[in-house]
């Protein structure tokens, strides 16, 4: 039977680890080769199951597992996942154990990264291990790229899809024993997408879209992967990579009803520029008893908008703004072997973020100026595993996060053409603090996160385990010092976040089938949400009341994940998962956004002849809040939502040899309109077809 989502979990990731082209150097967090035990909180998800089910970028992908959900942010065009009902600044995301947030937002657009050149994604959910680094609060996601094993061999793949899109890829790699070389060049590029036949015009805001395809949804993607490996023995390996990703791509407008709230969400962008860098190092050295893994990296990211009067996108509204960011760290790893399945691991992380940006932005500063920030992170974390028995581990350990700004210059200073002020008609004495004040106030953070978690395997086939930790989150320099295109004002004095999760869960297998069942909860303090001040902003004769982030919110979540896989015979299996998910805010007014209660998946492949597949996939997602703004009634606020989404996908994969396979499907088969984002509308019915070729 082929391998399937729901098996590349908890209890097959041994097996999984055994796949050829994985880059085992750059894995983290899935399973303890020193007890040689698996971690029940963990999931792979590999290459082939990617491409089986036609997932070519990483929120496609993640949105297969329980628990994950994409993410639109639709004023920007980007697709990020929320796990478990929290964001990705919650879950930070790896390339071959790497950090790569953007220094300056704390995130990044899943959506620019392609998984042609990934040989798995590793995710853990909750119980992340206290040795990953700082921000771990929900989980993280790991990117592992691919490893030769022999001395040539690779895979050429193209397609094409609606809306003028394709994508292409090479992949190839020589192993010589003791070096080994891999690289990797993909692209991928649409004019739009189309939009359902049920589509229909909001009446206050037709000018934005028509029916037909997406405005403004056009995108770039293009990317270079290579890597260098030194391997002198079996148990050590050193690795240099290089990756290099440009972009570009349309911000589709706003299609939703105008009023008050809304209003702020017309605009009309383009990001011409969008380009990561990264140069890592990852070594590992055995001593026998004891081993080291250290990593060293340089992350570079430049980015460019540009803002436009109207949706003929000819005429700026203000200069571009160009912004700089990147990121520089270390990080090593020291791990004892107590006895044959005791450990004790350590690890140190630091990095140095750093923005830049320059230009005028939303309050008119000149071209020239230019401003910079700077944050200093650092973790310290031990974990000790213990084998109570020869089938019950458990596991202790326990993080210190800490961070410090280093610079944050005020975009506001010598701010012209608007000012702020402290009463709802923007008269009077305007307040001059944000516009006279160079620097801000230099702010920081620290955390201690301890972690208990046991696992036991009452059989060979059945496992369970349970546990409770603390994880933090520290704000990232946006979330202190940014004024958001004059929607808010800054607040140095912010502080992380803490939760305390707890979960309990089972996995066991049967002769042909699989289940597992996740009880997990969290109570989250401090949490960050936006709050309205008052504080008014004034330009022109626009006058915007000011919001800011505070540690104001308190948070409880629930919930419940159930996966499972049945294999009917050799021809037919069915994998399936369910997720509940409640979460309740401490002022009920503000409500959880991007957050379905409920998400079903299911995927049936059947396979008539050994050289013919057919792939079917459904997806249900309950109705979510979308958006908050201000009510007219001073203190309520009023929330949009999103409707459910119940999407039907369907794949032929016919193997002419060996090496060469088709593939042809349609995405979104009974072309629903739906919306994962109020405003912003999805593609409806898509038409692809591929051709690979492995060698």
């Amino acid at each position: 039977m082929k391998r399937s989502i729901l098996f590349t979990s908890a209890l097959s990731i041994v097996s999984s680890s055994l796949l050829a082209d994985v880059f085992s150097l750059g894995q983290i967090d899935v399973a303890d080769t020193a007890t040689n035990t698996d971690s029940l909180s963990a999931t792979v998800l590999d290459a082939q199951t990617m491409q089986d089910q036609e997932r070519k970028t990483l929120p496609q992908a993640l949105n297969l597992l329980s628990g994950v959900n994409i993410q639109e942010g639709g004023g920007r065009n980007e697709q990020m996942i929320m796990m478990r009902g929290f964001d990705v600044k919650h879950a930070p995301l790896y390339i071959d154990g790497i950090p790569i947030a953007v220094p300056y937002d704390g995130y990044v657009d899943y959506s620019r990264f392609t998984t042609f050149d990934l040989s798995e994604i590793d995710v853990s959910k909750g119980f992340a291990s206290v040795l990953l680094g700082p921000n771990t609060f929900a989980g993280a996601i790991n990117m592992v790229t691919k490893k030769p094993t022999k001395e040539f061999e690779g895979e050429v793949g193209a397609g094409v899809f609606s809306g003028n899109g394709k994508d292409g890829y090479v992949t190839f790699g020589s192993n010589q024993g003791k070096f080994y070389v891999m690289g990797s060049v993909s692209g991928m590029s649409q004019d739009t997408f189309p939009l359902s036949q049920n589509y229909a015009q909001q009446p206050t805001n037709s000018s934005n879209q028509g029916k037909g395809d997406r405005n403004n949804a056009y995108s770039v993607d293009n990317k270079v992967n290579i890597k260098v490996g030194y391997t002198p023995n079996s148990t050590d390996e050193y690795a240099l990579n290089y990756i290099k990703q440009t972009a570009e791509k349309g911000v589709p407008a706003f299609t939703g009803a105008i009023d008050a709230n809304t209003a702020r969400l017309i605009h009309y962008w383009q990001w011409n520029d969008w380009n990561k860098e990264s140069f890592y190092f990852l070594s590992k050295t055995d001593f026998g008893n004891w081993y080291i893994k250290t990593r060293a990296f340089y992350d570079k990211f430049d980015n460019e908008l540009d803002m436009y009067t109207n949706s003929s996108y000819t005429t700026l509204s203000s200069n571009p703004t160009p912004y700089h960011d990147n990121t520089k760290g270390v990080s090593a790893e020291l791990g004892f072997n107590l006895s044959r399945k005791d450990s004790l691991k350590f690890a140190a992380h630091y990095q140095l973020d750093d923005h830049e940006e320059g230009g005028s932005n939303s309050f008119g500063t000149p071209p020239s100026t230019k401003y910079e920030m700077q944050d200093q992170i650092a973790s310290f974390g031990a974990e000790y595993k213990k084998a109570l028995t020869d089938s019950t581990t458990l596991t202790l350990g326990a993080s210190y996060d800490t961070e410090k700004a280093l610079k944050a210059e005020n975009t506001a200073y010598n701010v012209s053409g608007g000012s702020f002020y402290n009463n709802a008609g923007a008269t009077g004495t305007p307040l001059t603090s944000y516009t006279t004040l160079q620097n801000f106030a230099l702010g920081d953070a620290q955390s201690f996160n301890p972690l208990l978690k046991v696992e036991t395997k009452i059989s060979d086939t059945w496992s369970v385990y349970g546990g409770v930790d603390k994880k933090s989150r520290i704000p990232s320099i946006k979330d202190r010092y940014s004024y958001k295109m004059g929607q808010f004002v800054p607040n140095p004095d912010l502080h992380q976040e803490s939760t305390i999760n707890y979960e309990i869960g089972t996995a066991k297998k049967f002769s042909n089938a699989y289940v597992k069942a996740s009880l997990f909860a969290a109570n989250v303090d401090d949490y960050i949400q936006s709050v309205y001040v008052p504080i008014w902003y004034k330009k022109g004769t626009t006058i915007t009341q000011q919001q800011q982030l505070q540690n104001v919110g308190n948070m409880t979540q629930r919930g419940v994940e159930l996966e499972g896989t049945y294999a009917v015979n050799d021809k037919l299996s069915f994998d399936g998962s369910y997720t509940h998910l409640d979460m309740k805010n401490s002022n009920s007014a503000i409500k959880i956004t991007d957050v379905p209660a409920d998400k079903f998946f299911v995927t049936g492949t059947y396979t008539p002849l050994d050289a013919l597949s057919w792939i079917n996939s459904f997806e249900y997602d309950s109705s979510r809040y979308s958006l908050s703004g201000a009510s007219t009634t001073p203190g309520n606020t009023v929330n949009y939502m999103s409707g459910d989404v119940a999407i039907v996908n369907t794949k032929i994969v016919y193997h002419a040899t060996k090496a060469l396979s088709l593939e042809a499907g349609i995405n979104n088969l009974l072309d629903r309109n739906y919306y994962l984002a109020y405003g912003y509308p999805e593609a409806g019915r898509e038409y692809y077809g591929n051709v690979r070729y492995k060698f």
